[in-house]
């Protein structure tokens, strides 16, 4: 398929200056157009060529050829790209072609075959050079001569300001209101001195924005863009940022949002979302008073007392929120919280309790209820161990620990299974990891096969009689 020869030989059958023999009229280019194949024109070449004599006989190549000579009566591009494809399989179509065309391959010299073709191939268009780009004249400086040299002055007073040289960059920033008065920007830029140089200026700061704010139409009018939505926007942010420092964080929101509505810009956003922070949290910190948190933990008591719960359970929140680092009143919120069943919420709070104070006794043995009224008597006892580990003499512990062994003693004699304790002890992390260790699962099957030998096992390894317990008392493994 790569022979040059061929290829060129190829090149010269399609070129126009060998006209195929056609039985109508019209050649290249005429009204006919394409091969044509003429019995006359086909009998000489074989004259000439015997070989083509052999090639006749093949019907495999004579009806390729017919077919290649068909297509050419619709075109000759698609004919040229038929043959190069049937010449790339097999070169006696090459030789047919050029035999009908008068040319006797076996005369032709191999110097006329490799004669340059004609190229099919357009010639690819060189790329345009991009042009270069032109270097844009600046914009035009539209401003009168006082105007620059009040920007002047306003640089100056900048520079003067980023080195803490107040009163020095007052002085300048004075120069440039004296130049362009109707301007708000060299206003704003001189409160923002006087705010630096201390509280004492607040008011003055105050004054000076209301004015400019209430007088931006006329400044627009003497001035164009002097009072500008962005530059309004700004004042109203120096009024904001001073309502700010002095923790009126209210007035301070109001004046972000009024700067909003005349440029809505992301540092104003910014600003807007920290001093709401600020004040929420300023807000809590006005609220909070131990005194009247405990007022509210003695009303809370009074309520449990009379088995309010539910009122009793509001004083709690009053006084958690006037002081929430009281582990007292989260312990008895607890307790509250307990008695209306509320278990779950009743633990956060215990926990919350004991974090503040881990020396809580009281808070384990509310834990330890709690647990115990969910039906989770393996939680309930490590809680009323660990009070007892602080104080073994608690008696709520005592008392609490002796009622949730009977519990576990009952409920294995009964022989009847609890699916809720169980529930909750699947779903129990604790549980699930002993379920999953390897040493568990042997014990368990050993208990099933040789009890006895398991028994000897557990007594001699603490570990794992402390997992077997903590399974008992979760339902999992029944000894009644």
């Amino acid at each position: 398929p790569e022979d040059a020869t061929l290829k060129q030989g190829l090149q010269k059958a399609m070129d126009a200056k060998y006209d195929l023999p056609v039985a109508g009229a019209g050649g290249r280019g005429g009204g006919g157009g394409g091969f044509k194949i003429d019995p006359m024109a086909l009998q000489a070449a074989v004259a000439r060529n015997p070989k083509l004599k052999e090639y006749m006989q093949d019907q495999a190549l004579m009806q390729k050829v017919s077919m290649l000579a068909q297509i050419g009566q619709g075109g000759g591009g698609m004919q040229q790209q038929m043959m190069q494809h049937m010449m790339m399989q097999d070169q006696r179509v090459l030789e047919v072609f050029m035999a009908l065309q008068g040319i006797d391959i076996s005369s032709t010299s191999p110097d006329d075959l490799r004669q340059e073709p004609q190229s099919f191939e357009p010639a690819a268009r060189p790329e345009p050079k991009p042009e270069p780009k032109k270097d844009e004249p600046p914009p035009e400086d539209l401003r009168t001569p006082e105007q620059k040299e009040a920007d002047e002055w306003k640089s100056k007073g900048n520079e003067l300001y980023k080195k803490k040289q107040f009163k020095e960059a007052i002085e300048m920033y004075d120069k440039a209101i004296d130049k362009v008065p109707d301007d708000i920007t060299y206003q704003n830029n001189k409160c923002a001195v006087l705010i630096e140089m201390g509280p004492e200026n607040y008011d003055k700061v105050m004054n000076i924005c209301k004015d400019l704010v209430s007088r931006r139409y006329e400044i627009n009018s003497a001035n164009p863009g002097g009072a500008s939505f962005e530059k309004v926007a700004k004042v109203f942010n120096r009024i904001a940022s001073i309502h700010e420092k002095r923790k009126e964080f209210a007035q301070a929101i109001e004046m972000y949002n009024k700067a909003l509505t005349e440029d809505n810009t992301r540092q104003t956003r910014n600003a807007l979302r920290e001093c709401q922070i600020k004040q929420e949290k300023a807000e809590k910190e006005a609220y909070m008073d131990p005194t009247k948190a405990e007022e509210h933990r003695e009303k809370g008591n009074e309520h449990f007392k009379d088995k309010d719960y539910a009122s009793a359970k509001q004083e709690y929140d009053e006084g958690i929120k006037r002081n929430p680092k009281d582990p007292k009143l989260y312990s008895n919120r607890a307790a509250a919280l307990t008695k209306l069943m509320a278990y779950p919420d009743a633990l956060r709070d215990l926990d919350e309790c004991l974090k503040l104070d881990p020396t809580f006794v009281k808070a384990y043995s509310r834990k330890g209820a709690a647990h115990f009224f969910m039906k989770e008597y393996n939680k309930a006892l490590k809680a009323y161990g660990d009070g007892l580990k602080l104080d073994p003499n608690h008696e709520e512990c005592k008392t609490g620990k002796q009622q949730v062994l009977a519990k576990i003693s009952d409920t294995n004699r009964s022989g009847e299974v609890d699916e809720e304790q169980i529930r909750h002890a699947m779903a129990d992390p604790e549980i699930q990891q002993i379920m999953h260790d390897p040493q568990i699962k042997m014990f368990l099957q050993l208990m099933q096969e040789r009890p006895q030998e398991a028994q000897k096992q557990m007594n001699s390894d603490p570990k794992l009689q402390e997992a077997v317990s903590k399974l008992i008392a979760a339902g999992i493994i029944r000894t009644g």
